[in-house]
């Protein structure tokens, strides 16, 4: 046997190795391994989507039990140049307030873990890293003020749709598997541009969608903490 066929065979049989031990390290790998979270940094998350899943069945609620009456607000914009900088203005006050709180819950949670901030976001919560984020959010923000200005506010629930799945198939905000992510992700964008092109102006569907996402993830939360404590006692 010539020696490049035993090198061949030599590197065959490493990978074969290689394989090998990652499967048996993803067999024995528990859902905290596999997420990452854990004792403080699992509390965080509880509290960031409790909130998140809190907000959007509150204005879903309304939007219910009102018959549209945050959808009707939403289409006055399109009538009153006013009403469109109000309503610019307040999401813009509205994004402001949900990044500190965002920030405030990562600051405590880096404190009562002991790690200094940056480090403690690079580690635990990558996509709330500073600039990234900002830069997200902002382009994000930018989108929907500029639908406002053009007088096309039905062209929002669409793009909040859009931005569901963006942070479904980015990993940001839900903790969800990345196979599950990835697929709801893309319905999510497909039924955006689904309500673009039938002209559905309603804000259930965006509101309906974010609310069942964040019900999902929180649940999956809920049982990893449950499954911690049930393996610390």
């Amino acid at each position: 046997m010539s020696p490049e066929e035993l090198n061949v065979r030599k590197a065959i049989a490493d990978v074969e190795l290689i394989r090998r031990v990652l499967d048996q390290a993803e067999q024995n790998e528990t859902p905290a391994q596999t997420t990452g979270l854990f004792g403080v940094t699992l509390t965080a998350n509880l509290i960031l989507q409790g909130l998140a899943l809190g907000v959007s069945a509150l204005l879903l609620l309304i939007e219910l039990l009102s018959r549209g009456t945050l959808t009707e607000m939403l289409m006055l914009g399109a009538a009153f140049p006013d009403i469109r900088l109000v309503g610019i203005g307040l999401m813009a006050g509205i994004l402001i307030g949900l990044v500190i709180l965002l920030y405030f819950v990562i600051w405590r949670a880096a404190r009562n873990s002991g790690e200094e901030l940056n480090a403690y976001i690079v580690r635990n919560f990558r996509y709330a890293r500073l600039l990234s984020y900002l830069s997200d959010l902002l382009l994000k923000f930018a989108a929907v003020a500029l639908v406002m200005l053009a007088g096309r506010p039905e062209w929002i629930p669409p793009l909040l749709l859009a931005f569901t799945g963006d942070y479904l198939v980015q990993g940001r905000l839900f903790t969800l598997p990345t196979r599950l992510a990835v697929l709801l992700g893309t319905l999510c964008i497909a039924t955006g541009l689904y309500q673009f092109l039938a002209q559905i102006e309603t804000l259930l569907m965006p509101l309906g969608i974010f609310t069942l996402v964040a019900l999902i993830s929180l649940g999956r939360l809920i049982r990893l903490s449950r499954s911690q404590v049930d393996a610390a006692v």
